[in-house]
């Protein structure tokens, strides 16, 4: 398996690759892998994979200071019933979703000492080292489930499936919102680490974007002007941007890069305007700021990618000349690094430069499904339908200094109670309202095609200024809140500590304490004068209230 660097030499790197002596799935094929995000103070990374013989296991796998990897069996995960092609640990670790041939999604979490234990499991517990339960199950979808990603928050799933529709769940309460707009098997999703938008790539041919929030598309594109100089004859014409659904894969994984500015889409193609010549396949880089077309190419030639994976780490730039300041591809300070698996290898860029700085080959006999990358960024494994996984490792400092100055840019892992995703913050209505009226202009040039309906998207910034301009529940500057006259009234209200949302919290939330922060934030203390900001110097005015039904009560005025 020849490890080639940029240059062409190999062995250049310190990077090793081995495989495993290891029958993963009984050597069915591997569909899916993924390593935890958090990882604790265990020695090990928390590895789940996922086979067409319907089970999900789990793996510790450690790196030694020899740059060898040890990999330990962990525990099997037995409720699906048909092969399972994704699996996706939640960005707070808490969570584990699974998605199958049965159109099921499964939320796991790890057992603890106060949880009971998975009465529908039929594997002897003493071959487990841990002990995983069903939180929920998630119907929806008609057909095959292909993919998911979580929201950055844990808090909402985003699933693709063959059915021709991405379904975005909350998984606390279990509500769904149906994205109807493919023409085609839905077979990459991604979730913007900003949360700000939703991405989808379809066998259609068309690559998807939507608001979190509201659901609502903000770019479909299918087409885009040839990458040619200016004064070529061929300038200005439009060419397809993706593959159709010939192509022998059942995944077109896409992801956003770690800061949420890029968005790196697999099985792009850059057809041939000339008779005799074959067709070029590329991964596809497009920036959040221009959704309408890409703003890089990069060829893998004649096979073509299923699976894009960003290394969680950023890096800083490289200097290669001390005297003068590092340039880069993109306007970033510091570098991604990302791999894309084709068929049959793995190709390792970064965003400072457009050439491949790694390339790894003749891993597997047949074709690669997923990839994943370790927390640290230290460890690169490899799925494939031959059964087996590769794992990939980088020596300390390999792939550069890690960039110490990145802001936090995804919402922290929230796992206490479960949260509305309908409703957004003022500080996220304002971002999204940014994103989509800077790019109103470039969005309207979208090659949509004859069948596609346009209406909508070319009324999204209409309806974002509308609901701006609404009045706001809580406009009143002062307001002088009331004993209400009976304890009781608050009970519609409140939260309901027996209640499933709640009991299907994370494991270490007490839901009485919960309850307890949601009764105290409905009834203030007699008295209290709440304030909103920037309106402190009006006169404050009394306002009637009225208090909630109880079960023994009437409406009646204070």
């Amino acid at each position: 398996m020849p490890i080639t660097t940029k240059g062409g030499k190999k062995n250049r790197l310190a990077m090793r690759c081995t495989i495993p002596e290891i029958s993963w799935h009984n050597r069915d094929p591997v569909l899916s892998i993924d390593i935890q995000k958090q990882h604790s103070d265990e020695p090990f990374y928390r590895l789940a994979s996922g086979g067409t013989d319907s089970h999900v296991l789990i793996w510790h796998v450690k790196s030694n200071e020899d740059g060898t990897t040890t990999v330990d069996f962990a525990s099997d995960l037995v409720r699906h019933q048909k092969a399972v092609n994704a699996v996706r640990f939640s960005p707070c670790g808490s969570f584990l979703a699974s998605g199958d041939d049965e159109s099921a999604i499964i939320i796991w979490k790890k057992r603890q000492d106060s949880d009971a234990p998975d009465i529908g499991s039929t594997v002897d517990a003493e071959a487990n080292k841990e002990s995983w339960i069903v939180l929920k199950i998630l119907r929806g979808h008609l057909e095959d489930v292909y993919d998911l990603c979580w929201s950055p928050d844990s808090t909402s799933l985003i699933s693709g499936s063959v059915d021709n529709t991405a379904i975005v769940w909350d998984i606390h309460k279990g509500s769904r919102a149906i994205l109807q707009d493919h023409k085609g098997f839905v077979q990459g999703v991604s979730w913007d680490p900003k949360n700000d938008l939703l991405a989808t790539l379809s066998s259609d041919r068309k690559l998807r974007v939507f608001q979190a929030n509201s659901k609502k598309i903000v770019a479909r594109v299918g087409k885009a002007p040839l990458p040619v100089p200016k004064d070529h004859n061929l300038h200005g014409k439009k060419i397809n941007l993706f593959h159709d659904d010939t192509i022998q894969t059942f995944f077109r994984r896409l992801t956003f890069s770690p800061d949420g500015e890029l968005l790196i889409v697999p099985s792009g193609v850059i057809e041939p305007q000339e008779a005799g010549k074959k067709p070029a396949s590329t991964t596809l880089v497009f920036s959040r700021r221009l959704l309408n077309r890409p703003v890089c190419y990069l060829p893998s030639l004649d096979q073509y990618s299923v699976c894009v994976k960003c290394c969680p780490v950023l890096f800083e730039l490289r200097n290669i000349d001390p005297s003068t300041k590092p340039e880069s591809m993109f306007a970033l300070p510091y570098r991604v690094i990302f791999a894309v698996a084709t068929a049959s290898a793995v190709v390792l860029y970064d965003t400072q430069q457009p050439m491949p700085f790694g390339y790894v080959s003749n891993l597997h006999y047949t074709r690669l499904t997923d990839l994943a990358w370790s927390p640290k960024g230290d460890l690169l494994m490899v799925s494939s339908t031959d059964g087996y996984c590769s794992i990939i490792t980088f020596s300390p400092g390999e792939l550069g200094i890690p960039y110490e100055q990145r802001e936090e840019i995804s919402s922290q892992p929230k796992s206490e109670a479960p949260i509305n995703n309908s409703v957004s913050t003022n500080q996220e209505a304002d971002d999204v309202s940014k994103l989509v009226s800077s790019q109103s202009e470039k969005v309207a040039n979208i090659d949509l095609g004859d069948d596609d309906d346009f209406e909508g998207i070319k009324k999204l910034d209409e309806e974002i200024h509308e609901e701006k301009k609404k009045p706001r529940e809580d406009s009143l500057s002062n307001m002088n809140v009331q004993k209400l006259s009976e304890e009781n009234s608050l009970t519609s209200n409140s939260t309901n500590c027996n209640s499933p949302e709640l009991k299907s919290s994370v494991s270490g939330t007490d839901p009485s304490q919960a309850c307890d922060s949601a009764s105290t934030t409905i009834a203030p203390n007699v008295g209290d004068v709440i304030t909103t900001p920037g309106n402190s110097g009006k006169k404050a005015r009394r306002v009637q209230l009225i208090t909630l039904s109880s079960p023994k009560s009437k409406k009646k005025l204070l």
